[in-house]
């Protein structure tokens, strides 16, 4: 079973697996099986909880490769929404170092960070543990901005209302189909860094071609954060909006049916 320790250092959650429930590294076939059903069953029950204290905010979980550009798409999201009163936080994931969460410090967003010595994905227990430090009393949105990576984050539920993929037209036209879990579970793609394309010989319409024969639901932005151009980001601070708006319909109507 992964073990992780947690300290109270002012850099956030500090996590160590003593064996990977991903990779069953070091264990024999049967009891990796083993050690991976009980992991994410453990994770399920712990996801649940995160989900109530979320409350009536929206949490969209990013996942990507490294350097897709995922701090760099918060940082143009987050002045939008807070233009039009939205409150926001962050629960910045990274193997190592506190980087991204400073930009987002930056912003005047409230942030945690977690850092997982080395495990490649973010689980249910160390977003639960954040949130004791996070004030997210009166949140409209919560973005969770998982350890660069497609494979291990898609199998573990944070308790998030969605997963959005990010992939930066510099990592080309087949990520859906080598990485097929990560588009499989995500409500979106972001399809980032569009002002590179003229320099590059990524098709968009391959990417988008691809990542639809994975999931034909999956809703798509393209996007670019340089300031001078920020093609696509009022688009996807549109459909967030949307969203914040429809989990405090759907939040208010849960619990005025379970008081009355």
């Amino acid at each position: 079973m992964p073990e992780y320790k947690y300290n109270n250092s002012n850099r956030g959650i500090r996590g160590t697996a003593k064996e990977s429930a991903i990779t069953g590294c070091k264990l024999s076939s049967g009891r990796v099986l083993s050690v991976q059903r009980n992991a994410l069953e453990s994770n399920e029950i712990i996801a649940k909880k995160n989900r109530a204290k979320f409350g009536r905010a929206l949490v969209i979980n990013f996942l990507s490769s490294p350097g897709s550009g995922k701090t760099s798409l918060l940082e143009s999201i987050a002045p939008v929404l807070k233009a039009d009163g939205f409150k926001i936080a962050v629960i910045e994931g990274d193997v190592e170092t506190d980087l991204d969460k400073k930009r987002i410090d930056a912003l005047g967003v409230p942030a945690y960070q977690i850092i997982t010595n080395g495990t490649c994905h973010l689980d249910a227990k160390m977003v639960n543990g954040s949130l004791d430090s996070l004030n997210i009393k009166d949140t409209d949105v919560i973005f969770i901005e998982n350890v660069g990576n497609l494979v291990c984050p898609t199998s573990f539920n944070l308790g998030e209302d969605m997963k959005a993929v990010v992939l930066s037209v510099t990592e080309g036209d087949d990520k859906p189909l080598k990485y097929p879990a990560a588009f499989y579970k995500s409500k979106i793609m972001i399809i980032n860094k569009i002002d590179l394309l003229p320099a590059l010989d990524s098709d968009i319409s391959k990417i988008k071609e691809n990542a639809l024969s994975i999931n034909k639901d999956i809703t798509i932005f393209e996007t670019s954060c340089k300031k001078t151009a920020e093609a696509g980001i009022s688009g996807l601070a549109a459909f967030i909006k949307n969203e914040i708006k429809r989990k405090t319909e759907d939040f208010r109507k849960i619990n005025y049916n379970t008081y009355f």
